[in-house]
């Protein structure tokens, strides 16, 4: 499928703002990129490339592409101030890849009809518990562990199935359940980070081999499911603007940014189910 030259200045540019307008919210809202990304590629591949088939595949295999780096970084600053707890994440990572892998597997036989819907309403659920639950104070003592390890283990892997399949790290996912066991906010935190490269390493390898057995026909610039182009530009941006992003959530109310995270989340879901 060939663009013309304008056109391609003009997607060239459109993933540039993709990536700042991303790492900004992210940044601001406190949320893995990948939950912004997603529909943002969606709707951007639909509109350059219309008729092409996979554009959510593409669109969530990208995100865990953008979501593996910036996640490989935030897990390296987080190390250095001692915030990742290996325990867990010996305990979590296999069940995890087993999940993301089964995640992949799922996605790559169903529409991507149904798992752009399948995304709308995880996010509205993700959304109406941002905007329901409390925030954990930093410094609150740790819990005692309320969950046995086994079933720990069965949710790390759920959560791993549900986010390979949505394109996200799943910090939304992860952090909420790490406090609960008893890990303090700032470890389920920074602990995050390092397990969102356990969830985007293996999806991204699955979804680059699988779409190149199954999806010969893609939108261009594709290596398997992944967009390279779309990779390229956005990355940038999206990293020299999430810092922005957290200035300015430091200097807003939080109930404000739980708003506007909510009204972000809708206002993506109902265009996603709608398209």
């Amino acid at each position: 499928m060939q663009i013309a030259v304008t056109s391609h200045i003009d997607l060239f540019l459109v993933l540039l703002s993709v990536g700042a307008v991303g790492g900004f919210l992210s940044g601001m809202l406190g949320v893995g990129g990948g939950i912004v990304f997603v529909p943002a590629l969606y709707f951007t591949l639909q509109s350059f490339f219309p008729g092409s088939f996979h554009v959510m595949h593409v669109a969530v295999a990208t995100s865990l592409s953008l979501v593996m780096a910036t996640s490989a970084s935030s897990a390296y600053w987080q190390n250095k101030r001692g915030a990742v707890d290996f325990e867990l994440l010996k305990t979590w990572a296999f069940p995890k890849i087993c999940g993301v892998l089964l995640g992949t597997f799922l996605a790559s036989y169903v529409n991507s009809g149904f798992l752009k819907d399948f995304f709308a309403v995880i996010t509205v659920l993700i959304g109406t518990y941002i905007v329901l639950g409390k925030d954990a104070a930093e410094d609150a003592p740790p819990r005692p562990h309320r969950i046995s390890k086994g079933m720990q283990k069965v949710l790390a892997a759920m959560i791993g199935t549900v986010a390979s399949m949505l394109g996200i790290g799943g910090a939304t996912l992860n952090i909420p359940l790490m406090n609960y066991i008893g890990l303090p906010i700032r470890k389920s935190v920074g602990t995050g980070g390092a397990l969102a490269v356990i969830i985007s390493l293996p999806g991204v390898i699955g979804y680059i081999l699988i779409g190149l057995y199954k999806a010969p026909v893609l939108p261009p610039y594709c290596l398997g499911y992944v967009n390279w182009l779309a990779l390229a530009c956005i990355l940038p941006t999206s990293m020299l603007l999430s810092p922005v992003g957290v200035h300015v959530s430091h200097k807003m109310p939080r109930k404000v940014l739980r708003g506007i995270f909510a009204a972000v989340l809708l206002a993506v879901s109902v265009r996603m189910i709608s398209s």
